[in-house]
């Protein structure tokens, strides 16, 4: 009787609605919704659905379900993109967002099929390892198709201040181990909820995870030193940016410059202590700023670094090698001289953004003039700056942990990040990308300097916090201070040690699978105390 009321526990009655309920709980993780708690307990409806699962053709529907609703909820502005600038009719932009789901949402599948497959020799044995099944999965994202598009892991949703230190060692693998762990010890419990040992085993963790965050938490924030200035020039898109070509209209270009000097005059050093050169920061943006082929954008930022004695940080385009059409879109860093320090070219491009896969060329529109012609940089390049050393990416990049470890340089350094977000519009968009971009300052412990051409600009410290920031869709300079930071941490230098041991753990419960010849953690899906009962599908 135990037995078959232990089977009867937490059976789903409807598993699709299920899974999409997970998938709805997990979209409002992120902004603009942001009921962050969900976190904790968004995968458990999933993960109880596949635990009494009997079909791996199901299982696989049913991730699957669970991953193109998260999707389709969180990254729906894709279809909005590919309509407003990519040319394309709402037909079209509808089915390459379908494409994009039914590619992506295979992650999820795959996750489901495994961890239903582990179910059927034994729940319990599922549930530990479906936690590191979720840590391998986003590893699979990170890497996957079209370079990878590690957009809005479950661990970003993770809020607690705290917790979210442990990012210096695991990176955002580590915290959505966390969340995800918390929805298998909640199922495990749920399987038999009468087991007081489980319970208590719950009560244990969720006590450890508050004791964690209470004695994770960063100190008090300090200001700091060095100066700041974060340009949102809020460039208009597609052919109003023309507009601001400065060898046609040298205006807008002069405004900017001038609205740098005065943001910089306006915040004084700091008394008491010697300085560094002020940083002044003009984000990504649509605007075509050339900087080896226009000798006016080129002189205006180097006359800017000389009159300010600052370092200028400015995105802009080149091109791949002398008189090639190739272009790379760049950051370029001038040294309070006039000399160029560093030209970044961005490594990871953006698919459809900044080119268009060569079977697709006639299919996307292009959504920027440049777009289907942009190659990648090569160089994991930082520049310097006296002692210290200033690590830059672009826009697309802050989403990829991995990359930009390796581009936040050793040593008193600070990372800076130019961006532009207006693609999107009034999506959520913007603010998922700062929350991405929040991790990155806490894997690498610096200091992260964020200009975008019309929001979310900010700068955020060491922990993650954001310490000041402007309104969106205004042109304006934010004066901000930071520090150079020199700790390296063990993600830094270790990068995705965490998320490949999840993988190889997953592997290690996937073959232990095989050899348990009976279910002494559990009870098996499908499973009957009769005997002559105990059939279980095999599609």
């Amino acid at each position: 009787m135990n037995e078959s009321r232990r089977e009867w526990t937490g059976r789903p009655r409807f598993p699709y609605w299920e899974a999409a309920f997970s998938g709805v709980l997990m979209a409002w993780c992120f902004p603009k919704s942001d009921i962050a708690w969900l976190v904790w307990v968004a995968p458990l409806f999933l993960v109880l659905a596949l635990l009494h699962e009997t079909s791996l053709k199901r299982a696989y529907l049913l991730g699957a379900t669970t991953g193109a609703l998260f999707l389709l909820l969180s990254v729906y502005w894709i279809a909005l993109v590919m309509k407003n600038y990519g040319n394309m009719s709402w037909p079209a932009a509808m089915g390459v967002m379908t494409a994009f789901l039914f590619a992506q949402s295979s992650y999820w599948g795959f996750f489901a099929l495994a961890t239903c497959w582990i179910a059927r020799r034994s729940r319990s044995l599922a549930l530990a390892a479906a936690v590191f099944l979720w840590v391998a999965m986003e590893l699979a994202e990170t890497y996957g198709y079209f370079g990878g598009f590690p957009w809005n892991l479950l661990g970003y949703a993770v809020q607690s201040n705290g917790l979210r230190q442990i990012a210096a060692v695991t990176g955002v693998y580590g915290l959505s181990f966390l969340a995800m762990a918390t929805s298998s010890l909640a199922a495990w419990v749920i399987l038999n909820p009468r087991s007081i040992r489980r319970r208590i085993v719950l009560a244990a963790w969720i006590v450890a995870l508050a004791v964690g965050n209470y004695a994770l938490r960063p100190p008090a924030p300090n200001e700091g030193v060095e100066r700041a200035i974060l340009v949102q020039p809020n460039v208009p898109l597609n052919e109003a940016a023309e507009l601001w070509a400065p060898w046609r209209n040298p205006a807008p270009l002069a405004h900017l410059s001038q609205l740098s000097l005065e943001a910089l005059r306006a915040t004084p050093p700091s008394s008491g202590s010697q300085t560094a050169p002020p940083l002044i920061i003009w984000s990504e943006n649509s605007a075509p700023f050339y900087f080896n082929r226009d000798a006016v954008f080129r002189g205006a930022i180097e006359n800017l670094a000389r009159e300010a004695d600052a370092y200028v940080i400015a995105g802009a385009t080149n091109f791949a090698g002398r008189g090639t059409t190739q272009p790379l879109n760049s950051a370029i860093v001038i040294d309070p001289s006039g000399n160029v320090v560093l030209q970044y070219a961005k490594i990871h491009l953006v698919p459809f953004g900044e080119y268009v896969p060569a079977w697709l060329d006639h299919v996307v529109g292009k959504i920027t003039s440049e777009a289907g012609n942009f190659v990648p940089g090569t160089s994991y390049a930082s520049a310097p700056a006296g002692r210290d050393r200033i690590g830059v990416f672009i826009c697309y990049e802050e989403i990829f942990p991995q990359l930009v470890r390796r581009l936040a340089p050793r040593g008193p350094s600070v990372l800076v990040n130019i961006s532009d977000d207006a693609w999107y519009g009034d999506s959520s968009a913007a603010f998922q990308t700062m929350e991405m971009a929040r991790l990155r300052a806490i894997e690498n412990r610096r200091y992260l300097l964020r200009s975008t051409n019309d929001g979310v600009t900010d700068v955020i410290d060491p922990y993650g916090r954001v310490r000041a920031t402007l309104p969106r869709h205004e042109q304006a300079a934010l004066a901000g201070r930071f520090d150079y930071e020199s700790a390296e941490t063990f993600y830094t230098a270790h990068g995705d040690v965490f998320a490949w041991a999840c993988a190889a753990v997953a592997c290690v419960l996937m073959l232990l699978r095989l050899l348990v010849p009976h279910h002494p953690w559990g009870q098996p899906a499908g499973f009957n105390i009769e005997p002559q009962r105990n059939k279980i599908s095999t599609q």
